[in-house]
């Protein structure tokens, strides 16, 4: 003889899987982990650890590229990129002089993109130090654009994650109970009764 029963979580239960789905949004892997989930837990705390080391890295990137970018800006065209914004040094590798630039812009009828003579100028001393200055520029642009990629593969991530968890909290909450017990009266010689219990 068979009998089902339904049973409610409690509310212990719910507030521990919520737990567990927000330390998965903050640390891929862990709710997987605190779960027994070992080889899930493994599969996105790796992702993690390679997009965080991708971060170091591009970062690390970027700072030499900036660096290199500044010595041999102020060497082979006399141009100080310290302390000014980003595009002024896209300008420098675009052209040859400060001249050349700001001339350009006149004709194009853009007086705001002037540069002032005084901390602005330069002059390459060949377009082949010009050619060579844009190899820094793009291992700066490529690190930050691979830098931007890995934060967003982080977001993923963390959200898959999150899912994942939620997944499993409910693939465990409905878990059937299956078990034994004698019948009780008058029919208790003929057997017993399968009890299972499915949590909603």
């Amino acid at each position: 003889m068979a009998h089902l029963s339904a049973t409610d979580p409690p509310a212990k239960s719910e507030k521990k899987a919520n737990s567990l789905i927000i330390s998965s949004a903050l640390v891929p892997g862990f709710g997987e982990l605190k779960l027994g989930e070992n080889r899930r837990a493994k599969f996105f705390g790796g992702i993690e650890l390679g997009l965080w080391l991708t971060v170091i890295e591009s970062n690390a990137v970027m700072h030499r590229s900036r660096s290199k970018m500044v010595s041999y800006a102020a060497v082979h065209a006399g141009a100080d990129l310290d302390g000014k914004e980003h595009q002024f040094a896209v300008d420098v590798a675009n052209y040859m002089s400060f001249d050349e630039f700001n001339e350009e812009q006149q004709r194009r009828r853009l007086p705001s993109r002037v540069y002032p003579a005084e901390g602005y100028d330069w002059m390459w001393t060949s377009e082949d130090h010009r050619e060579h200055y844009w190899t820094f520029l793009r291992s700066r642009a490529l690190a930050e654009k691979i830098t931007l990629f890995a934060v967003g593969g982080m977001i993923v991530n963390r959200i898959s994650s999150a899912i994942d968890v939620s997944y499993l909290t409910k693939l465990k909450d409905s878990e059937l109970s299956l078990n034994f017990r004698p019948l009780s009266g008058e029919v208790a010689s003929t057997g017993a009764e399968m009890v299972i219990t499915l949590p909603f």
